[in-house]
């Protein structure tokens, strides 16, 4: 029978991302996305929900109005209130949202027009006010949205990236080349001494949210130990492997172990995580002169089209945006990646690794029934 020790090794060792194998339950919302749906505000639905958000929360609700709209709202209880205090990252995994709606609605002839927040724009959180209004119109012989058959391509690739593989700068262009109409493009290096430093910054904040108790609990929240309770939850962060739901079930990965940074299971996770660092070939990061809620929703959009672009490039991509988040523990951090990426008159909204890894199945998703308010 596995001790106490042999199980924290066990989990030490298995992989952990919020992309993983969730089985056929978990990962059935990337499958026959709206087959049978006549309504076209439901087809763009079960895409949209494919779109990366932050600890993939799902922070999503959404009100079918009259025959043509729809009412997008953040789901105030799958928020990150510790990591992000002013719902930053929760804001971008709304615009990414509404941008994979928009691009599924051009692939059936609808024009989607989205009015941002149209009861007024929330400061310095998001609260009940809705955060977009989209409504359809049909438009003749219209041409789908040429990244849309990507969107269930897209990932979050959190593997070991391959490091001789360097993306050329072309390539990248092409990509960013995407979001200039949202954001008029985005930054990127592949320059070996600014990577080496940005390798080195994304692995400190990977550290230092490793050793912030408020950090980790919060994350804990929100992981799913094993294939029943990811297909049981199918939103959350993943951790799968021999046994682990077995051994959660048993007591013998609590909460305890996963705050404290010196177990064997964080000790065993860092040196897995240094590795993707080090792996990293380049980073492209996203910054804006602004950060209002509107803003921060068309960089969500960006990210999405990024997200997007890269898959049909053949490049994988992972934000990697710890050292941005604005939690008190990462405040040096935070200064030092604004120095780093010359963004002291913008602020610095996105940092991701892009390159070259070996492919990873879908994250797990809700139903998109869950996502309408009744």
């Amino acid at each position: 029978m596995p001790t106490r020790r042999h199980a924290l090794a066990l989990l030490a060792a298995t992989p952990f991302a919020a992309s993983c194998s969730a089985g056929p339950d978990a990962a059935a919302s990337w499958r026959d996305l709206g087959a049978g749906l006549a309504d076209p505000r439901r087809f763009a639905l079960a895409h949209a929900i494919l779109a990366p958000n932050p600890h993939n929360t799902q922070p999503w609700q959404v009100a079918f109005d009259g025959d043509t709209g729809m009412t997008l709202y953040c789901d105030l209880e799958r928020r990150l209130p510790f990591t992000d205090p002013n719902d930053r990252q929760i804001t971008l995994g709304c615009g990414a949202f509404l941008e994979l709606y928009r691009v599924a609605a051009s692939s059936i002839g609808q024009f989607a027009e989205i009015t941002m927040f149209p009861e007024g724009a929330p400061t310095p959180r998001l609260d009940e006010r809705p955060i977009a209004h989209v409504t359809f119109s049909p438009v003749a012989n219209a041409a789908p949205d040429p990244l849309f058959r990507f969107i269930t391509e897209r990932r979050t690739n959190r593997n070991v990236y391959d490091v001789e593989r360097v993306p050329d700068d072309a390539l990248l262009l092409r990509a960013v080349s995407t979001i200039a109409a949202f954001l008029g493009g985005a930054q990127w290096t592949v320059q070996p001494e600014r990577v080496a430093a940005l390798r080195d910054l994304v692995w400190r904040a990977f550290d230092r949210e490793l050793r912030t108790r408020g950090a980790q609990e919060e994350t804990y929240r929100w992981l799913r130990f094993g294939r029943e309770e990811m297909a049981q939850h199918r939103d959350g962060l993943g951790i799968e492997g021999p046994m682990i739901g077995l051994l959660k079930a048993a007591g013998m990965m609590d909460e305890a172990d996963f705050i404290d940074p010196d177990s064997m299971m964080n000790q065993s996770a860092a040196k897995d995580w240094k590795k993707k660092a080090d792996s990293s070939p380049a980073f492209m990061w996203l910054a804006t002169p602004d950060d209002r809620p509107e803003t921060r929703l068309l960089v969500g959009m960006a990210y999405a089209r990024l997200n997007l672009a890269t898959t049909a490039l053949g490049l994988s991509i992972h934000p990697w945006s710890q050292a941005l988040q604005e939690y008190e523990e990462m405040a040096d951090l935070y200064a030092e990646a604004r120095q780093l990426l010359n963004t002291d008159d913008q602020t610095a909204q996105m940092l991701v690794r892009v390159g070259y890894a070996d492919p990873v199945p879908p994250a797990p998703r809700r139903d998109a029934a869950a996502f309408v308010r009744t």
